[in-house]
């Protein structure tokens, strides 16, 4: 395991920090923008480690290659918003995924241009370091600047820390451990994971700027009550579920060759869990497989129901 650092800029870790590092992404956007030869191991990799379907990103620029071809997953990388003052590290990048070939389309898709194609993939970790304190950490001159630049921590640097385990502790606060996956177990949520879970609704709402004048038509045509299973929002929550449905494309674009315009046909309205639950399949689903699936739950229950 290595420890990295990636000097942002206090720009780019503005701009971008909120979309991705602190903001999540979905797994299925992320296939989508892939070559067809990444798709089907980068979707069933970010599944395993990440089963709510979202994950953090982050890229570095082509003129990292020599140092970024070394990551590997689980290492760490550790983002600078910026050095002024005593600078401010806030992010922790414990890296679940990573392939060593420029991904433009992908890059350009999160973050507005194709300048950052070597992406990886993690969940982030909030963490209270300034720039001082690291060059103190890993004993650095004072008048060192990263200048923008990727690092790699030379292990002797962290000695007095055990390692970089011992470091990535001590910055977490000695409550998190570095382990290697094991994907013989089922991998189960923790607190931090529902947090993220939480701020769905922000890449939900970028979702829906991508192609807003579709989903406000396919709302006017199919109304909010799920097509699956006839749930409807208002009618569970009241007024805070009211005009509330969510927009499903029933031929995902992560699973086509090529970008291709939509129609109202090739949506339909879901509520939350039969939208989670079409993508549990890869390809996903059809909206009429689904509903058999949910007659065919409803019988055993009820064998004299004719829904």
């Amino acid at each position: 395991m290595n420890l990295y650092f990636h000097d942002v800029g206090l720009k780019g870790a503005t701009a971008d920090f909120p979309k991705t590092v602190f903001g999540e992404v979905s797994i299925d956007d992320i296939a989508e923008r892939l070559p067809p030869h990444l798709k089907d191991e980068v979707f069933t990799t970010l599944t395993k480690e990440f089963p709510n379907g979202f994950c953090n990103a982050w890229g570095v620029p082509s003129g990292a290659k020599s140092v970024i071809r070394n990551l590997e997953c689980n290492d760490v990388m550790l983002l600078i918003k910026t050095t002024g003052g005593d600078g401010e590290m806030p992010a922790l990048c414990h890296v679940k995924g990573f392939w060593r070939e420029e991904l433009p389309v992908l890059s350009s898709f999160l973050w507005g241009s194709n300048h950052f194609p070597y992406v990886f993939f993690f969940k982030t970790k909030e963490i209270d370091l300034t720039w001082t304190q690291f060059k103190q950490d890993v004993n650095y001159l004072p008048k060192f600047r990263p200048s923008g630049n990727v690092y790699r921590v030379k292990e002797d640097r962290l000695s007095k820390f055990d390692g970089v385990d011992g470091y990535v502790a001590h910055l977490l606060g000695g409550s998190y451990a570095i382990e290697v996956p094991d994907y013989s177990t089922v991998q189960e949520p923790d607190p931090d994971t529902e947090y993220a879970e939480g701020e769905r609704k922000v890449r939900e709402s970028y979702f829906f700027t991508r192609n807003p004048q579709l989903v406000a038509d396919a709302k006017k045509a199919f109304g909010y009550v799920c097509q699956a299973c006839g749930f409807d929002f208002e009618k569970k929550y009241g007024e805070v579920g009211k005009n509330y449905i969510e927009c499903h494309h029933k031929n995902p674009l992560s699973e086509q060759s090529d970008l291709t315009p939509s129609t109202l046909d090739d949506v339909c309205m879901l509520c939350s869990n039969c939208h989670r639950m079409i993508h549990r399949t890869r390809p996903a689903m059809s909206l009429e497989q689904l509903r058999h699936i949910l007659r065919e739950m409803r019988e055993r229950i009820d064998p004299w129901s004719d829904v």
